[in-house]
Formats: structure tokens, C-alpha cells, sequence
């Protein structure tokens, strides 16, 4: 064979080698840095919901995939126990799950209490901003190939759904997220130890909005004027098959058709202008979520569907039944400032409708606590001497944000009562005027928050190239 020949048999060769090699990298997933679709090694941490056992998380511990550096398949357990009243944690005190990290703020680092929405400066218990959870997943060492462990060594629904929704809205998808059923109890009823040692952990440099690419799931979350347009496709039909799961009104409290909603700001005697039940909604508590009450088991995906069947609707009365729930494309769970509203969130999205791509499982934040705050300046109510007084409503007269027609059972708080150290006396209706803008904004410019987590971009950089941080398990 001529010199020529061979120099172009070589080149072909090459050629043929380097489809091959590409080929096999698009197969196997490695340098594959889509978070949405893990590497195909991706196997040890799927499970069919986002409920794991406690034999499930000691498998993956033998397996070393605990705080491992670098890898698809590796997993970060994170504690969201709250510090005790004397700021001690049961983390150090009582012990942990080997290799768990502590969160001690517990759903308090979910959330924020200085965002601006709709014709608020500011509105409490919203989700947090883009660089409160880079800090926290950064110090976490989680990267895009981590599988989430949530658990608590409490009984607190609470910590562990807010930190679940509040990954989900930040573009953690579901399948990399897991909640402990039982919490650290049942590690230990399942016959694992306990630790006091505390893991030493590499940080990552993974944000939730790098490389010009932001993964937050807006879609997830409903803004306040987002609620008022599917409260209001409610009242005109509801062809969008919409339904709202109120997660703070207790079915079987005889007042259930009525909330009661304190200021999310103001600690005290300071209540919202007004109360009762979003229109179409129907009344599924969130304590009623678990099984034992007052523990960290959830119930079953056949067990919650059957509960969302028997929800009470807004006269307290009439159950929303197993055709209205099978027909629903788009849950909305709420409560009052976002905290039951995700553990409705999570039983629904995590459990019950997990790989249903049928429905949607969406979370409103903003909650009564927010929702109840909108009310015009002029309506007037009576008190509980009888006298007619103003309602307590901080918005424009005539404001487009009013959301008091969009109620049932509206009942304005200053004619009802409290009882403050033993003494019942009138409720006090907190003053958000300093809250409200002077000129409120329309509907299209009142979802800020989502607004500025869809600008947000992390302050750290990574190379687009692809592989895993840090050693072992990458290409």
C-alpha cells in the first residue's frame, strides 16, 4: 500500500474512532451535565416516590455514596432540626444520622420575610432568594449530580416539606429529592445508631443559576396575581379543572369554613382585615397527612388520594369526591404563610401524583396570610360593640388586588374576638399601609419574585465542559 494510502486509512480510522467514542459517551452519560436526566448510572437512588425507608438510606450509606466527592451517584443528607428554645440542637445532643448535615433554622432557611410581591413591598414566609439557597447548597457540598436525603429529629412535617418545595422551585427535580419517612425516629426504631459525629464536608461550586442557564421551576409556585386568575377561572367555571387544597382549616374543626389568619409580620394580636374561604377551595389539613398523627409518616399515595376524595369543600360541607379528584388537572395547595401549604405540596407532588404527568402539583406561599391583606381602603365592617368602622383594608379604593369578592364565608376581623392572656378582647387589625406601594402595579408587572429568581445567576462560574466535581466516579 502506497504512503498515501496508509496517511488516509489512518485518518479514516481516527474518524471512525472518534464517532464511536462520541457515541459511547451519549449513551453512558458520561461528561452528561443535565441535571433533569442523570447519567444512566443514576440506578442506587431511585425509588418509586420521594418517600425512602430507613432501609433504603443504610443501603446507601454502606454503599459509600454519602458525602462522596465527585460522582452521579452520590447523596447529601441534610438535618433540618430546629436549635431548642436554649439554642442547644438535638443534632449534637441526642445524635444524628451518619454523615447528615445540620440545618438549624429549619424551615425558617426556606424562606424570607423582605420579598416584594403583587402591591407589597414586602410579604413574609416567601421563598427565599436565589443566593440564600447558593449559600446553603454550597456549604452542603451538593453539586447537579446529588441525590437530596430531608430528615429531622422531630416530628415537624413542616421543615422537611419546606425544604422539599423549596428545592423543587429552585430546579431540583424530583427524582433526586428524598424525604426520610419517619424521620431520624426511624432510623433508630429500624435499628441504625445514631451519631455525634459531625462530617466534614468539601464545599461545592454548583448554583441553582450558572452559565447563564437558571433551573428555577416558576411553574411550581403560584404568584399572587397568578392565584387571582385561577381563583377566578374558578368562579367562572373552572374549565381548567383547577383545584384548591387548603391545608391550614381543619375539616373537623366545627369553624373549618372559616380561617384564622395572623399577620405574617407582626407577632401578637394583629390579624388580617378579613377571613373565611378562598372560593373553591376544599379543606384537607395538613397534620391530617400523616399516619400516626403527630409523627414524620406519611401516608400512603392510595391513602392520601382516598382523603383528598372525603376534602370538605368551602361550606364545610360538601366533599370534592372521587370524580372531581380524578378529574383535576392542577392542585393548588396553601394554607397561611406557606409552611402547611408544603406539606399539602409535598404529599401531592411526592407521593401521590409522583410519575402522574397527568396532573399538577402546584405550591401558593403567599397564603392567607397574604391573600387576606387584600382589601381596599374603603370597606367597613362592624365591630364587636356593634359600631360601623372601617374594615382595616390598605389598598386603593377600587384596587385591582382586592381579593374580598373571591371569598366565601368573608368575615372581617374586627368584629370578631381573640384571647390574649386569658382575656378575650376584640382582634386587633394589623397596619401594612407601609406595605403597599403608593402606586400599585398591574398584574403583569405584580409577580416580582419570580421575576427576579428567573434574572438571578450565581456568583460562581463552572465550565460547561461537563464531568463531575471533585475525584472519583466522573469520566
Amino acid at each position: 500500500m502506497s504512503e498515501k494510502m496508509m496517511k488516509k486509512s489512518r485518518v479514516l480510522l481516527f474518524t471512525l474512532l472518534g464517532v464511536v467514542a462520541v457515541a459511547a459517551l451519549s449513551m453512558w452519560g458520561c461528561g452528561h451535565t443535565s441535571y433533569d436526566t442523570p447519567a444512566e448510572k443514576v440506578v442506587t437512588t431511585k425509588t418509586p416516590t420521594a418517600l425512602i425507608t430507613a432501609a433504603d438510606l443504610d443501603g446507601w450509606i454502606k454503599a459509600g455514596l454519602v458525602n462522596k466527592q465527585g460522582g452521579y451517584d452520590r447523596v447529601v443528607i441534610l438535618d433540618v432540626s430546629n436549635n431548642e428554645t436554649d439554642t442547644s440542637n438535638k443534632y449534637y445532643t441526642v445524635g444524628h444520622i451518619p454523615g447528615a448535615q445540620l440545618i438549624s433554622a429549619g424551615s425558617a432557611a426556606f424562606m424570607d420575610n423582605t420579598r416584594a410581591e403583587g402591591p407589597f413591598n414586602v410579604t413574609g414566609s416567601m421563598v427565599c432568594t436565589g443566593a440564600t439557597i447558593d449559600a446553603l447548597i454550597q456549604g452542603a457540598g451538593i453539586d447537579e449530580n446529588t441525590t437530596i436525603v430531608i430528615t429531622n429529629n422531630a416530628t415537624n412535617t413542616v421543615n422537611v416539606a419546606r425544604a422539599y418545595t423549596t428545592l423543587r422551585y429552585w430546579g431540583f427535580p424530583k427524582n433526586r429529592l428524598k424525604v426520610l419517612q419517619g424521620g431520624n425516629a426511624e432510623w433508630v426504631t429500624a435499628g441504625h445508631a445514631l451519631t455525634k459525629t459531625v462530617p466534614t464536608i468539601t464545599r461545592s461550586t454548583f448554583g441553582v443559576a450558572q452559565n447563564g442557564t437558571t433551573r428555577v421551576n416558576t411553574d411550581m409556585r403560584v404568584a399572587l396575581p397568578e392565584m387571582i386568575a385561577y381563583v377566578q377561572g374558578i368562579v367562572a367555571g373552572n374549565a381548567d379543572n383547577v383545584t384548591l387544597i387548603d391545608t391550614v382549616r381543619g375539616a373537623s374543626n366545627p369553624s373549618a369554613t372559616i380561617s384564622s389568619t395572623t399577620d405574617l409580620l407582626v407577632s401578637g394580636n394583629a390579624f388580617t382585615p378579613f377571613d373565611g374561604a378562598i372560593k373553591g377551595s376544599f379543606s384537607y389539613g395538613a397534620p391530617a397527612m400523616v399516619s400516626p398523627a403527630n409523627t414524620l409518616y406519611f401516608k400512603d399515595a392510595d391513602t392520601i388520594k382516598a382523603d383528598l376524595a372525603n376534602a370538605l369543600g368551602t361550606n364545610g360541607v360538601a366533599k370534592l369526591d372521587a370524580a372531581g379528584r380524578d378529574a383535576t388537572k392542577t392542585f393548588i395547595s396553601f394554607c397561611r404563610a406557606g409552611n402547611y401549604a408544603s406539606v399539602g405540596f409535598f404529599a401531592l407532588d411526592g407521593i401521590a401524583y409522583y410519575d402522574d404527568p397527568n396532573v399538577t402539583v402546584k405550591w401558593y406561599d403567599g397564603s392567607y396570610g397574604q391573600w387576606n391583606l387584600c382589601a381596599s381602603s374603603d370597606h367597613t365592617a362592624v365591630d364587636t360593640t356593634g359600631a360601623t368602622v372601617n374594615a382595616g383594608g390598605k389598598l386603593a379604593v377600587g384596587s385591582i388586588w382586592d381579593t374580598t369578592s373571591l371569598m366565601d364565608n368573608l368575615t372581617w376581623n374586627v368584629g370578631r374576638t381573640t384571647v390574649v392572656n386569658g382575656v378575650t378582647v376584640q382582634r386587633q387589625i394589623v397596619n401594612y399601609a407601609s406595605r403597599v406601594y403608593t402606586v400599585e402595579p398591574s398584574f403583569a408587572d405584580g409577580n416580582q419574585i419570580e421575576a427576579a429568581d428567573l434574572a438571578y445567576r450565581s456568583t460562581v462560574t463552572r465550565a460547561t465542559s461537563g464531568g463531575s466535581t471533585g475525584g472519583g466516579g466522573g469520566c
